[in-house]
């Protein structure tokens, strides 16, 4: 008989790779959406309309699970975050939700750092590690998927670059879309790691290594452009607002602060735990579609 699991965020870009494993390992998948019609929500979820302002709707999207997971959405607001996280825990607990998966969509901080993306981060595992629930965190870095972005793509194609807000150099801990959802897909199976906090992914190039494997794959020179984060902070504010296009640079700013402890992290045991390996950048790079259309 097949498993249920809840996947929070299914129509987004880490949500729908998460959900479109779970599936293939067997699972019926439901999900909270607004926007039941968006492209990248799998066919095959069940979606319940609705968000975490509802606390009856995330209980009817959890009955029955035996895992929920939980990806908190892009929203840097404090008050939200820890009201919308409340309500889940509370329709978790309702709902006697066997194990809950968080995956944090970046580094949790071990203490407040002053920045409202990363301090948000720390305050929502503290909710759910103080629950009652059976919690286990799951930490990625950086996305390789965001140089593969609809935006990112044109740039690589026809200005012949790979910008990102990283130095020029210096190595970082990337994961794919791919590989998250696989880690997450794997964790179900070890219930044992609940109310441990495991960094996942942890594949350490530079920007001028990836965009020399994007380079080989295309048959043509790819250059990395080493982007400053304020200017970074710049470009995406027209786009997506002050608020958030400071908290997306602020990411990049943690970063390269922390950049050290971050590459330091046991990814080669978490691997082993959770019997992922994950891709090599040829591998990722080859699974891309580069192309504008």
């Amino acid at each position: 008989m097949s498993k249920k699991a809840f996947v929070l965020g299914a129509s987004g870009f880490q949500g729908s790779a998460i959900a479109r494993k779970m599936i293939s390992n067997g699972y019926v998948v439901s999900t909270l959406s607004s926007d039941p019609a968006k492209p990248t929500l799998p066919a095959a979820v069940e979606v319940i309309e609705g968000g975490l302002n509802a606390p009856s709707l995330i209980e009817e999207a959890l009955k029955g699970v035996a895992v929920a997971i939980y990806t908190f959405p892009v929203l840097f607001d404090l008050e939200k975050a820890l009201s919308y996280t409340q309500n889940f825990i509370a329709a978790a607990k309702n709902q006697r939700v066997p194990l809950v998966i968080y995956n944090s969509s970046a580094d949790v901080p071990d203490s407040p750092t002053g920045l409202l993306g990363q301090d948000l981060k720390i305050e929502i595992q503290d909710m759910l590690e103080k629950s009652g629930l059976s919690v286990l965190t799951l930490m990625p870095d950086i996305y390789l998927d965001n140089l593969a972005a609809p935006w990112s793509i044109p740039l690589v194609l026809e200005k012949k670059i790979l910008p990102y807000p990283i130095k020029s150099g210096a190595k970082i801990p990337w994961i794919s879309h791919e590989d998250l959802a696989r880690f997450v897909a794997a964790a179900p199976e070890k219930p044992s790691l609940a109310g441990q906090k495991l960094p996942i992914g942890g594949t350490l190039l530079s920007g001028e290594e990836i965009a020399a494997a994007i380079s080989q794959h295309l048959g043509e020179t790819i250059h990395f452009v080493s982007l400053q984060p304020d200017d970074f902070e710049g470009q995406l504010r027209p786009a997506f607002g002050e608020v958030t296009a400071r908290e997306i640079a602020n990411l990049y700013r943690y970063l390269e602060q922390n950049r050290e402890k971050l590459i330091q992290k046991p990814f080669a045991t978490v691997n082993e735990l959770l019997g992922v390996q994950p891709q090599s950048i040829a591998e990722w790079v080859q699974s891309v579609r580069w192309s504008v259309a």
